[in-house]
């Protein structure tokens, strides 16, 4: 095992910064095999209460590491970042494990992301890049099709038809304005902005941040009927099974900053 991922946990955020800058941080088996782990074990670290996830080299991710796809049409899937057995692309793993990972997860967008890596970066809770990032698909470009899911729950479907099929790259002021990323910060301040966003999500009501995704996925495309009794349901567990629950009204009532536990 090669360092194709650094791993850092300080005061409850697991950074995960993808190490293939020659690359562009695309990935192979080795990355996409330790990214995930790492989503999985942060996930139920205790000790986690935000995931960054970034990329080194200035670069996010270039999606899946094209001299391995053509191995792997070729009959070699040894670096594939796919099952060996289904062909199942890892990135597809990647944006579940972040969908359902019960803590904040950050996408640290300084540079380029395509493809695989701009659907990791849309199932992320939160996007933040720097002025000199770029996001697009750019699967047209070699016959390839993807960011059919992530990328329109993101940005609508017509934009992201549009971003397919031009196989264009999307700049920072954009991908603000169109609402692709939450928010860019110069180059220069990133890794401060960075670090600062995830020190305030780690802070906050961890179990209640986890609940709301696990509400956000059930609700999603429900009749607003069936959403508004389900997130009732969510509202009053979390009284009972969220300790944080109680530590946020009485912080209120008793005119101070909220202690928030995680639990």
């Amino acid at each position: 095992m090669t360092d194709v991922l650094h791993r850092e946990l300080r005061d409850g955020v697991a950074t995960l910064t993808l190490n293939r800058p020659g690359q562009r941080n695309a990935l192979d088996r080795e990355l996409s095999e330790q990214l995930l782990a790492a989503l999985v074990r942060a996930a139920a670290d205790p000790a986690v209460r935000c995931v960054v996830i970034t990329g080194s080299g200035g670069a996010f991710c270039a999606g899946d590491d094209l001299a391995a796809v053509s191995e792997f049409l070729d009959g070699v899937r040894t670096n594939t970042p796919a099952d060996a057995v289904t062909g199942d692309g890892h990135y597809l793993r990647i944006c579940e494990a972040i969908v359902t990972c019960p803590k904040p997860v950050i996408a640290g967008i300084d540079g380029a992301a395509a493809g695989a890596g701009t659907e990791i970066a849309c199932a992320a809770d939160y996007r933040l890049a720097s002025d000199r990032a770029k996001i697009g698909s750019c699967l047209v470009q070699v016959g390839h099709l993807g960011n059919a899911v992530m990328l329109p729950r993101v940005v609508g479907p017509a934009r992201a038809t549009e971003m397919f099929l031009t196989g264009r790259l999307v700049g920072a002021a954009e991908a603000e304005r169109t609402g692709l990323v939450h928010q860019v910060v110069p180059a220069e301040r990133f890794s401060a902005e960075l670090s600062g966003l995830a020190a305030r999500l780690a802070s906050g009501p961890t179990k209640s941040i986890g609940y709301y995704k696990e509400l956000r996925e059930a609700a999603w495309g429900q009749p607003v009927l069936y959403g508004l009794r389900l997130q009732d349901i969510f509202h009053v567990r979390s009284h009972t099974e969220i300790k944080d629950a109680s530590e946020g009204p009485r912080a209120f009532l008793e005119g101070r900053p909220p202690q928030f536990a995680g639990h």
